[in-house]
Order: C-alpha cells, then sequence, then structure tokens
C-alpha cells in the first residue's frame, strides 16, 4: 500500500487509497489532515498525535475487547443521525469503564472521535453539504484540571495565570459547541469546588443541549457522587447514556 495511505484516516473508506491518486495533494487528505499532514480536522479535534488515526478497524484494543467493539460497530451506525432533526436523531453518550487503568479506554474513545469526523466529512459530501471544521473534540480531564490550578493556586506570575486561564476557557469552550465530545479521565482525581462547578456547567449544557459525550473513567458511574461529593452531575450524565465496563489487565508498556 502507499505509504502515504497509511497516513490519512480515510484510508480504509477511500476508493483511491494505496494507489498513485493517493497523495499529499488529495483534497480529501487535506481536509483531514491539512496540506503538512499535521493539521485539518483531525489536528483540531485536539487528539493526541498518537491517536489521529485510530479506528475501530485498526484499533488494538479490539482484539482485547471484541464484545464491546461490536457494540461501538452498531453505535456508529447512529453517527448518520447528525444529519437529522428531531428527538429520533439524539446520538446517546457513552460511559467507558474500567478498574484498571490502560485497558484500551481512551484508544477506544479516541477511536469513536475518528469515526465520528469521517462520518461528518462523508455524510457532508454526499448530501452536498460543507463538512464541519470542528465537530468532535478531545479533553483530557487531567490537563485541563492542570490549566485550572495554573491560574489559582496563590503566588503564579500574573503573565503564566493569563496564558493558563485562556487555555482553561478555549478548552471549556470548544468542549461545550463540539457536536461529538470524548472527556478522558473525568475522574481520576478529586476536584476543587470551582472546578467541579465548571465540569458540571460543562456536561449540564451538553445533557440539556443533547449533544453526545463519551467519558472515561476508572470510577463506576454508580460511584460518581462520592467523587464529586454530590449527586447532581452524576444524574444528568446518566441521562441517555450507557455504561461500557472493560476487563483485563493494563496494557501499557508492552509490545
Amino acid at each position: 500500500m502507499n505509504n502515504h495511505a497509511k497516513s490519512c484516516v480515510l484510508s480504509a473508506r477511500c476508493k483511491v487509497a494505496g494507489s498513485v491518486r493517493c497523495n499529499a495533494q488529495c483534497p480529501s487528505f487535506i481536509a483531514m489532515h491539512g496540506a503538512s499532514s499535521h493539521g485539518g480536522r483531525s489536528a483540531a479535534t485536539g487528539l493526541p498525535k498518537e491517536y489521529r488515526l485510530v479506528t475501530l478497524e485498526n484499533s488494538p484494543v479490539a482484539t482485547e475487547q471484541p464484545k464491546i467493539y461490536e457494540t461501538l460497530a452498531k453505535y456508529c451506525e447512529t453517527f448518520e443521525r447528525q444529519f437529522e432533526d428531531g428527538e429520533d436523531a439524539r446520538i446517546k453518550s457513552l460511559y467507558l469503564y474500567s478498574e484498571s487503568p490502560g485497558t484500551g479506554k481512551t484508544t477506544t474513545a479516541s477511536a469513536l472521535i475518528n469515526e465520528y469526523i469521517i462520518a461528518n466529512y462523508i455524510g457532508s459530501l454526499k448530501r452536498g453539504k460543507q463538512a464541519l471544521g470542528r465537530p468532535a473534540y478531545f479533553l483530557d480531564c487531567n490537563d485541563w484540571q492542570s490549566y485550572y490550578n495554573g491560574f489559582n493556586r496563590s503566588n503564579i506570575p500574573r503573565d503564566i495565570a493569563e496564558v493558563n486561564s485562556r487555555e482553561f476557557y478555549t478548552q471549556l469552550e470548544r468542549s461545550k459547541k463540539a457536536p461529538f465530545l470524548v472527556i478522558d479521565d473525568i475522574a481520576v482525581r478529586e476536584v476543587t469546588p470551582g472546578f467541579r462547578g465548571d465540569l458540571h456547567s460543562l456536561i449540564n449544557y451538553r445533557v440539556t443541549e443533547q449533544l453526545p459525550t463519551i467519558y472515561t473513567s476508572n470510577v463506576p458511574m454508580k460511584d460518581l457522587p462520592q467523587v464529586f461529593g454530590e449527586s447532581r452531575l452524576y444524574d444528568r450524565m446518566r441521562d441517555q447514556c450507557a455504561e461500557l465496563s472493560f476487563g483485563g489487565q493494563s496494557k501499557r508498556g508492552r509490545r
């Protein structure tokens, strides 16, 4: 196969993948990855680089979690609803849980983001519409909380606090408005009342607007009230949200 095809998230669904027509001048490649191969819709999602090409088809987690991936294949079929209107067009949210870290939750959530942006791009072309520039977004809850701490702790230089504050609220707005969102490691550590309020605002907004959200966590959904200190956030999250439990032990560090 053409090496270029291996660097495009559309390769499994593209008729010219692997041929001489598969090159850096391909309009679809540029749309997904930019002329530099490091931009486009793929980079706009905020996905870490190591996850920008993973799909359900090529995900290394598929062989470890076959039943979950069978369920997710059916779930991705509902992505066509993004072009429909009405209550029946709603795409449900998912809560990906495992007690052990490193079982493939983040990889799987990233694959779902890519499946969504592919569905948006191809579906828009079929309908003669302009595909969205940022149809999905990836929010690393740990990093996001670090930005919050970076302008709310004492003795932080003003210029550093301003940078952290700007990035925190930029990610908040992108997360609120994204048609499809992943919140990674939502309950990995304790949160302050202020950060909890912003997180609650984000989740409440998305539930109210019926926007699908994928959560990953090492805490089962039923225990979230203990993590967040109250039940309101949990009540909002579980509305139209299915929990999928990942089995097995951590695969991190294995080759």
